[in-house]
């Protein structure tokens, strides 16, 4: 009876482990910012630095990276761009996305897609921003295959995006 006791109490300890690694690695949040922006992920990232990318943050699972794009660098490169919208109808243009994918949440736009790279199928999140006098694309990316497992996650540090 007093080994079916320690079973038991070694059952929940080991229990009560999993699901307090499990919660701290969606909580621990860690702000990372670039000019005017900042965004709330978790300490699970870590900044790096990629050409191309204002800047760019990595999970294991996750990656996160930014573009800065100011009103006077588009209109230098001939666009005339009038607000946040029409920035978004550049972007899908470019991108060969239609606009009825476009979707608004809170403050922001943003339109999901597929790729596959080398093999392996990715999920790109794609959200545009206004602030501070430029435009911002911020986009989420991961294995197709975990899309589901992170969708509401990407949009808890989707809304998490500040401008100042």
């Amino acid at each position: 009876m007093i080994i079916k006791g320690k079973k038991v109490l070694l059952t929940l300890m080991v229990l009560i482990l999993c699901i307090t690694s499990l919660t701290s690695c969606n909580s621990n949040p860690k702000n990372f910012t670039y000019n005017n922006l900042t965004v709330t992920l978790n300490k699970s990232f870590t900044e790096e630095t990629h050409s191309g990318f204002d800047l760019y943050a990595a999970s294991e699972n996750v990656i996160f990276s930014v573009v800065e794009e100011s009103e006077e660098e588009l209109e230098y490169s001939g666009y005339s761009i009038i607000n946040l919208k029409a920035y978004c109808d550049e972007i899908l243009l470019l991108n060969g996305v239609s606009s009825d994918e476009l979707k608004q949440r809170n403050d922001y736009y943003y339109f999901i897609n597929t790729r596959t790279i080398s093999g392996a199928s990715y999920t790109y999140v794609h959200c545009m921003y206004y602030g501070s006098g430029s435009y911002w694309i911020c986009e989420f990316v991961c294995k197709t295959k975990s899309y589901d497992r992170y969708e509401k996650r990407i949009f808890k540090w989707a809304d998490s995006v500040t401008i100042k």
